[in-house]
């Protein structure tokens, strides 16, 4: 493989470089490019192609071959990519503010302090793509309807990792959160049910932590199972209903007033189990909420 890609890579004369420039930029070009083709379709072939310090804005490519190709300090703005093979391309400190890729082969591609500031990444292929330092958020990528579970869960790890490096927080938390999403449903297409079930419980219960507010309506719900539970053993002989979902607000909470205790074992086992759950689901949502307030 680094035979084939230094041959490439060879071909490159400064004369043909210059020829790849031009038809970039869609200027006239008096040399004959190579081209081939592949499931059926004809595509200009510039693999191993490498350009740096020169502007190709508002260029538009289509069914062009550039894989294994080296882009370094190149502007794309405006540019548009359409059916382009990019696998294994890298793009260094490359300016792609407003340009395109549509249904492009993205896979292994590196992308290094790229600016893809309102760039749109359409339909394309990003499997095992990783971008590094890039000024690229979420809603600039349309992701393939047809893209596996695990291929999207990395994606999402890749695309994370980059909005935590570039201070994103809040599409870092989506990303966390679309991440578990398609590992879940990787895992039911494994049939790994154990790690399946409790990925679903980890979602209904708090969104992987992205989902706070499930973890406070969850906490709603045991007060009011709580308190119905105290007042069917009668933990507070001669107190209404209220009054035991009084009870069980401030046992979940562990404020214990002391106002009110529980009479009988049943009740007073009903009451420590509460605490517990209480403990364990507060600390939860301090946690969650804390995430995000600091990366707010």
């Amino acid at each position: 493989m680094e035979d084939r890609v230094a041959d490439l890579r060879a071909r490159w004369t400064p004369e043909a470089t210059a020829a790849a420039v031009a038809f970039l930029e869609s200027r006239p070009v008096a040399f004959d490019l190579p081209t081939m083709e592949h499931d059926g379709v004809a595509y200009l072939d510039l693999r191993g192609l490498r350009i740096e310090e020169t502007q190709i804005d508002k260029a538009y490519l289509r069914n062009v071959n550039l894989r294994w190709a080296v882009f370094r300090d190149v502007g794309f703005k405006n540019a548009r990519f359409a059916g382009c093979n990019l696998s294994q391309a890298t793009f260094n400190d490359c300016y792609l503010r407003r340009a395109q890729f549509e249904k492009c082969d993205l896979v292994n591609s590196h992308f290094d302090s790229c600016d893809f500031s309102q760039a749109v990444i359409a339909e394309s292929r990003i499997d095992f793509a990783s971008f590094q330092n890039c000024q690229i958020g979420l809603d600039n990528i349309r992701f393939r309807g047809d893209a596996g579970a695990q291929a999207m869960v990395r994606v999402c790890r890749s695309l994370k990792l980059n909005a935590m490096s570039t201070g994103n927080f809040a599409d870092a938390g989506h990303l966390t959160y679309l991440e578990k999403t398609h590992e879940r449903r990787a895992l039911r297409a494994r049939g790994d049910w154990a790690r399946w079930a409790g990925s679903v419980l980890q979602n209904w219960l708090w969104g992987y932590g992205e989902r706070p507010w499930r973890l406070a309506l969850f906490m709603l719900f045991n007060i009011l199972v709580f308190g119905t539970l105290q007042y069917w053993a009668n933990a507070l002989p001669g107190k209404v209903w209220w009054e035991h979902l009084y009870f069980s607000g401030i046992t979940y909470l562990t404020i214990g007033y002391g106002d009110l205790a529980p009479n009988g074992m049943l009740a007073r086992f009903f009451a420590v189990l509460e605490g517990a759950v209480g403990i364990a689901t507060f600390g939860l949502l301090i946690a969650s909420v804390t995430k995000k307030v600091m990366y707010r």
